[in-house]
């Protein structure tokens, strides 16, 4: 058989056709996979902004604005992409649209690059390269790690037998503890920064001591404590209070620079602000009640004692600027306040970051966040303290949400 002279050749354009297609779509191939891997590092960029911010506003409450804004900004920066050029950075407190418009808990982030260089995509109508945006929205969000904070580098703190209940969150220590015979001691995590712990015979329901990095102190992330930490009480009209064998001694809110309330029936704390400025001692008394109350010691106050109380009970406001606080001690004092009781009912934030013998006795069935140097948990002690109602944590995170 022989072929025509005119017919040699014809494949080649075909050829050279079917190579020209089959380079576009391996260029088209690059090009994607590099269009995916930027967006990858922008939108690793992004949460890491949103990330910044919301750290931000849990440190201030959710009121630091301007500061979270910065922030945002700077941890974009930090991770290649600069608000400049063709790139624009953008942050906003609290976002103005979507799930979270309004939230001033929650800062938007996004990240918009113009013109991203493409290899072979430019040769099919995009010579000025391809957009990327990216989006995320970061929150100070109502999910703490911790519900007890052991502060103190150098003095340790004893469980004693105790029935702990932390299913939701940790017991953070940054010496070390000795646990004693604890029959059921359940927490989500329990750290330690210090030597290892001396564990004998408790019962461990949930999570085993294990080492840690060095925590640091909360109160900055927790609304009521970081309200009295930039704006103390004004210490006027101090007043000095002894109440002793009556039936109730009722109290109001106010300075006191001395309160002595010594074997009466009941004692009933005023819903209020309670301030004490000297010396405070309440003893020997049958119940001790208080709903919406305050309690706050000075630099030269010494801190309450309830000693020898078969019932107590006393609840943080809910609402205003010590919300959630139930006892704060300024950290400049280091004396230690004890919390004893047959029966307790302790909630909201304990805070005396200085003191390390703080001392708790007696079974305790509110949502309790302790914040001290050291303490030692007593006999049957039991504390549920990490059962806040939904969304009502005390101790906030950065986390990312959209």
């Amino acid at each position: 058989m022989s072929h025509c002279a005119s017919e040699s050749g014809q494949v080649l354009p075909l050829l050279a056709i079917s190579l020209a297609v089959l380079m576009g779509f391996a260029g088209l191939a690059v090009d994607v996979g590099y269009l995916r891997y930027y967006q990858q590092e922008q939108q690793t960029a992004t949460d890491a902004a949103a990330v910044g911010g919301a750290q931000e506003l849990a440190h201030s409450a959710c009121t630091g604005s301007s500061s979270a804004e910065s922030a945002a900004q700077g941890d974009a920066l930090g991770n290649g992409f600069a608000s400049t050029g063709n790139i624009t950075v953008t942050a906003v407190n609290p976002p103005q649209s979507g799930p979270y418009d309004g939230n001033s808990c929650a800062i938007a982030v996004q990240v918009t690059s113009q013109h991203v260089a493409t290899f072979f995509a430019r040769l099919f109508g995009y010579a000025q390269g391809m957009q990327e945006t990216t989006q995320a929205v970061g929150m100070a969000a109502s999910s703490g790690p911790g519900c007890i904070y052991l502060l103190s580098t150098t003095a340790s703190s004893i469980f004693n037998g105790d029935t702990v209940s932390a299913p939701s969150c940790g017991i953070l220590i940054n010496d070390t503890a000795t646990f004693n015979g604890d029959p059921s001691f359940g927490a989500l995590y329990i750290g330690y920064a210090g030597a290892a712990p001396i564990e004998n015979g408790t019962t461990f329901t949930l999570a085993t001591p294990t080492p840690m990095l060095k925590v640091q102190d909360p109160c900055s992330t927790i609304a009521g404590c970081a309200y009295l930490t930039n704006n103390p009480p004004a210490l006027t009209g101090c007043s000095s209070v002894t109440d002793n064998g009556e039936t109730t001694a009722t109290l109001t809110p106010g300075c006191y620079n001395s309160l002595h309330v010594n074997g009466c029936t009941n004692v009933v704390f005023q819903t209020g602000l309670y301030i004490f400025n000297g010396t405070t001692v309440i003893n020997g008394e049958t119940t001790v009640t208080g709903n919406g109350v305050t309690l706050y010691t000075t630099s030269s106050g010494t801190p309450p004692t309830f000693n020898g109380i078969h019932n107590v009970s006393l609840s943080p406001q809910s609402s205003g600027n010590e919300q959630g606080v139930l006892y704060y001690q300024v950290p400049t004092n280091s004396q230690n306040p004890n919390f004893n009781g047959v029966s307790v009912n302790f909630s909201g934030l304990i805070y005396a970051p200085s003191a390390t013998n703080v001392i708790f006795n007696g079974t305790n069935g509110g949502y309790v966040v302790i914040v001290v140097g050291a303490a030692t948990f007593n006999g049957s002690a039991a504390y549920d303290v990490a059962s806040p109602p939904p969304g009502q944590s005390l101790v906030k995170q950065a986390v990312v949400v959209e």
